[in-house]
This record gives structure tokens, sequence and C-alpha cells, in this order.
């Protein structure tokens, strides 16, 4: 069978791919909303990048010069530069596009008379560090407009070939083409690279997009040095069951955290990757400002802006907090690890106090486990996700985002989510420990807001309680639930043991609630959870997992990538590709040590069976030889059954 004949072709938002055979080049189809929540988070942030003019050389000059820094612009301003007088005393790398700019700076004397006016912000220069088969540098290319360059890395040779192809058959010329950006692709280690556009020799990026097979945090060192002065970083990471706390030890090598086990828990991975990624920007002079955080299917995916200012980095210890969770009920409390403390003419960050909570749980009387550090400042900045929800609406816009629903309902739920109360309480979670029958949302969360409380769900798990109402409060809401009519008919529903007297339910249920909760819907809660959006039309926010959810396997060796041509040529020098003949070598023994199980069990049943056949024979025939039947005649023996063998 021919080459051609064997081509497979992915098509996915305006790119198409090509690939000589299915063992070529990765491809994950549940990766699709990441790749176009990127597409359309790179769209929005190129607006903001072009909506805010690069501050004019005399002003910078000026600047330099007096000791002074512009007061700090919000998170969503694109580049709202160093907002500390510390800026002054080392001033940020330019970023691309800008090194004509900072070079007038050095020579205030040469400085036309244009240059004390804004100049227009050039285009962003883009970096997809781990492209494989090019697909987000193709989207990025073809699909967001205001770039300048889009640089493909990765390191494996065939991998680039197979890049460079699809960029061809997609109109993306190197160096020039159809699109208004020019297409670079470059073959080497991504953290080689990350490392080499640090300044003064290398020129950083706007954007970096890490998208690794697993965990980002080889990285991440490279990356928060790549990107220039308010440029985006974005970060996934598949390993999910490390993030989430199966390995708990594995987390804390790789992202210098202790992650706890609960309902919470996509939450928390999500907080102790973005307190990485700071704790690596701090070592460096820089701060992250995150712009949407968000667990989608088996991964996580982080947008977080960087910029460079000593006096923000010394606060970055006031962002993170160790997590204190009981062993029995999950109950739990946060401990900042550091605070800021006014000293009248200026505020000094001093060590946290804590702990805060008893040696035992006061609600259950369980032992508490530590986890963290993580992170406990804001994960989204709500202007940005609003300005996405409203590119969502426009349907024809967004024709080439196929999982534009999905979105739809995820960012919906994350505009929803309070930005200032860190994890959650799962009412599922909490109603199983207490033994109940769980009440209905509605009246949950409305007999929280009936008492003074803040109250949403998390866009990671549907039956999440975000609130700043404490834990007991929570807890005597449930506990004025267990007494209510409607509970005790549910339970009746079901024969249920008494509990035990030592268990973390009779021990809750022992309490009596401060205050009794009224459980009557409230509409600021109604509207939170209805389906419906501004427009009356329907919104899901908590969709069915896809099909073939959850990640695929690592990519081959990329060796079917390569023609018949290539590979007779390599035959025929005697080339031995150990990548080729090591590929699915754990399958194949797999699958011997089945076969060789199965014929062992048949082997078995045979003898056994043909030893049973034999003695019932034997025992027949001694019963015809005893009393010989009405005419005298024995029976023919019996002729053994066949066993069918196992294939």
């Amino acid at each position: 069978m021919s080459d051609a004949a064997e081509e497979v072709q992915v098509k996915e938002g305006q790119a198409t791919l090509y690939f000589a055979s299915k063992k070529g080049v990765f491809y994950n189809p549940p990766q699709i909303p990441n790749r176009d929540l990127s597409v359309l988070a790179l769209q929005q942030f190129s607006e903001m990048w072009a909506s805010q003019p690069s501050k004019p050389a005399a002003d910078r000059h000026r600047t330099l010069r007096q000791g002074s820094a512009p007061a700090p612009a919000d998170a969503g301003a694109p580049e709202a530069d160093v907002p500390e007088a510390a800026a002054a005393q080392e001033p940020p790398a330019p970023a691309a596009g800008e090194a004509s700019e900072t070079a007038t700076a050095e020579a205030p004397a040469s400085l036309p008379a244009s240059a004390s006016k804004p100049a227009a912000r050039r285009g962003l220069r883009v970096l997809d560090a781990l492209s494989a088969s090019g697909l987000r540098t193709i989207r990025y290319a073809k699909e967001v407009s205001g770039l300048r360059e889009v640089v493909a890395n990765d390191v494996d040779p065939v991998a680039h070939q197979t890049m460079a192809s699809n960029f061809g058959r997609n109109g993306l010329l190197e160096g020039g083409g159809e699109q208004s950006c020019r297409v670079t692709s470059t073959v080497g280690d991504a953290a080689a690279l990350l490392y080499a556009s640090r300044p003064p020799a290398g020129e950083r990026f706007d954007v970096v997009d890490l998208d690794p097979y697993g965990t980002a945090s080889p990285f991440l060192d490279g990356a928060v040095q790549a990107v220039s002065e308010g440029g985006l970083l974005m970060v996934t990471c598949t390993d999910m069951a490390v993030l989430a706390g199966a390995y708990p030890e594995a987390c804390f090598a790789k992202y210098g955290a202790w992650p706890l086990k609960g309902k919470h828990c996509h939450e928390q991975g999500l907080r102790i990757l973005l307190a990485c990624i700071d704790s690596h920007a701090a070592r460096h002079g820089r701060y992250i400002t995150p712009l949407l955080s968000v667990h989608i299917n088996f991964y996580v995916r982080v947008f977080v802006r960087l910029r460079s200012s000593k006096a923000a980095v010394k606060l970055s210890a006031t962002k993170v907090s160790h997590l204190y969770q009981c062993a029995r009920c999950d109950s739990f409390a946060l401990q900042p690890l550091a605070r800021v403390v006014d000293k009248g003419t200026h505020e000094k960050v001093v060590a946290g106090v804590g702990p805060p909570v008893e040696r035992s749980c006061e609600h259950c009387g369980g032992v508490h486990h530590v986890g963290g550090p993580l992170w406990t400042a804001p994960m989204h900045d709500h202007e940005f996700v609003e300005k996405l929800l409203a590119k969502l609406q426009d349907e024809e816009g967004c024709s080439n985002l196929g999982s534009r629903k999905r979105l739809i309902g995820m960012l919906t739920s994350v505009a929803e989510e309070l930005p200032d109360v860190p994890l959650f309480t799962s009412l599922s979670a909490m109603c199983g420990v207490m033994h109940l029958p769980c009440p209905q949302t509605v009246g949950a969360l409305s007999a929280l807001v009936r008492q003074g409380y803040r109250v949403s769900r998390s866009h990671t798990d549907p039956s999440a309680i975000k609130t700043d109402a404490p834990q007991r409060k929570v807890w005597d809401m449930l506990r004025c639930w267990a007494k209510r009519p409607e509970c005790e008919a549910q339970k009746g529903k079901k024969k249920k043991e008494p509990l035990s007297p030592t268990s973390p339910a009779a021990a809750i249920l022992a309490a009596s609630p401060e205050e009794e909760a009224d459980f009557r819907p409230v509409p600021e809660v109604q509207r939170m959870l209805s389906k419906k959006d501004g427009a009356g039309g329907k919104v899901g926010k908590f969709l069915p997992n896809p099909e073939q959810w959850g990640p695929g396997s690592r990519g081959t060796s990329h060796a079917a990538a390569f023609g018949a041509a290539e590979a007779a040529a390599a035959a025929s020098n005697g080339a031995v590709d150990k990548r080729a003949e090591n590929q699915g070598k754990r399958s194949r023994k797999r699958r011997a040590a089945e076969a060789a199980a199965a014929a062992g069990e048949a082997a078995a049943g045979e003898a056994a069976t043909g030893e049973a056949v034999a003695g019932e024979a034997a025992a027949g025939e001694e019963a015809v030889q005893g009393d010989g039947g009405d005419d005298g005649a024995a029976e023919p023996p019996r002729k053994a059954p066949t066993l069918d063998r196992a294939v």
C-alpha cells in the first residue's frame, strides 16, 4: 500500500494536519477545548496588547532619571509597566519589538520630536515550545490576529519534518506566505531554547505556550525568564493524579507542594501549579497575575501575566498558604505563610500567625493533615473572563471553535466563582460524612445567603459550595437539615444501621446549631443555578465527558511518519531504529503472558476433564461387572468429550 493511501487527515479549527499513518504524531481529541480556549485567550490578549501603546522613549527616560514609576494598572491592562519605584533601580528588559525604543532611551540627546508621542505596539511574538505536529502553531497563525511571529519548536527531528510539511500544506511557508505573521520552526530542547531567549543575549517572547505530555515543571524556570515584560505564559499539566494527591511525594518533587485528597483536589492542583510558577518567577524578580485558571477533563490550564518588581515580589509570600485538613470530616483551614502589617509610615511583610486550628478537629475530633503551600490569591481576572464570554456569544465569529458551547458553560461557572475564597466544601461529601441524604443545592446555598454569607459554585465540581462562611456555619446548616421532615422522609426509605458513637457523624450531630437555617430559595441563588444565560438560551455548565475521554498514550517515535522509500533505504543500509524496535514492547509481553496463562488453564482443564471421565468409565465398568444389567451385557465405554482449546 502506498504512503498516499495510508495518509491520515485531521481537521481542527482552520488547520488540517497530514500524517503518513495513524502511528504518526500524537493527537488527542479531548484536548480540543484546550486549544480552542488558547486561541480565544490569545486573541483577547492580542487585542489588549495592541490597545495599550508603548510608552514614549522620552517618558521612560524621564522616569529613569527621576526615580519614579507610573501607578499600577489593573490586571487586565496590557502592559502596565512596573508598579513600584523599585523598577527605576532595575528597569525591565525590553519586550519583543521594542529594542529600538530602548536604545533611544539610553541616548536621549538624539531623540526626535516625535519620540514624546506614544508608539504603536508591534505584534506579538509567540513561542509554541512543545509543538509536536504544529497544530497549535497553525491555529494561532491562521485564527489569531495581531501576531508578528510564531515559533514552533520540538526536540524530535521527525516531528519537525512533519511540522514543516503541515505548515506548507496549510499555506504557512516559513518566513512568508498567505498569513500576516511569520512562522518559524526549530529543533531542540525546549528548556534550552527558553534559557537562550533570556536577556541580554536573547530576545524574549511576548507569549510562551507550554503544553507537555505530563508535567510542565522542567520548563517553568526558563519560561518565566523568557516572557517579555507584561507578556503571557500559558501552561498545561496533564499529570492530574500527581496534582490531585494520589502521589503526594511526586507532587512535592515536581511542584514543591504537598497535596491533600479531597473533593477540592482539582482546584487545589490549579493553586499548586500557580504557586509553583510564582515561586520560579520570584527568584528572578518577577511576579505573576493570573488571568484564567481552569480544570478541563484530565488536565489543568493556566494563563498568567509576568511583570518585574522587587516590591511586588516581596508580597509573594502573602499569596500562598498551608492547608490544614481534617482526616475524618475533611473540614479545612488555611494558614497564610506571611501577612502585611501597617507600620504607620510604611507596610511590612511579616510571618503569619498560626496555626488556625486546634490540635484535634473542633467538629469531629479527628487529626489534621498539613498540605501546601498553594496559591490563595485570586485565580482569575474577572474582566478578562467576561471579555472571553462576550466573544463566545458571537456564534459566527467563533465558528472555528468546535467546543464553543462547552467553553461558554465552563467560563460562565468561572465568572460566578467567588474570587477571594480559595477551595470549597462539597455538599455531597459532607452529607456522606453525616450519613444524610443531600438537600437541594438551591436550598442549601440559600440558607447560607440568608445568614449574610456569600456563596457560589466551582467550575471543577457541581456539588461545590464556595462560601466565606466559617466551616461551623456550613455544618450547622446540615444539622438543621437533619432535623427537617424532608430529610427524615428520605432517610426512612433506606434501612441503615445506627451510627457508631465514635464516628464523625455522631460527633457532628451531637452539637447543636447556633442558628436555625432557612432553606427557602433566594432569587440570587436561583439565578446562579439557572441553566439559562442572559439571552434566554440554555447553558450547560457541567457537561458529560466526551468520547475517548482521558489522556492519550505518549507519541510514538514517529517512525511511521517516514515514507516507504526512507524506510527501505534505512533497511538497506543496515540501520536499526531502537525506538521502533521497542514500540509496543510492553504490550507484546503482556499479550504473550496472557496467552501463556490461557493455554496453561486450558491444558489443566483438559487434564482434569480426562481424569474425571476415566474415573467415571472405570466406575461404570465395575458396576456392570457386578450386576450384568437386564440382559447381562456390559455397556460400551463412553467416549471422553473433547475440550475446546483457547485461541
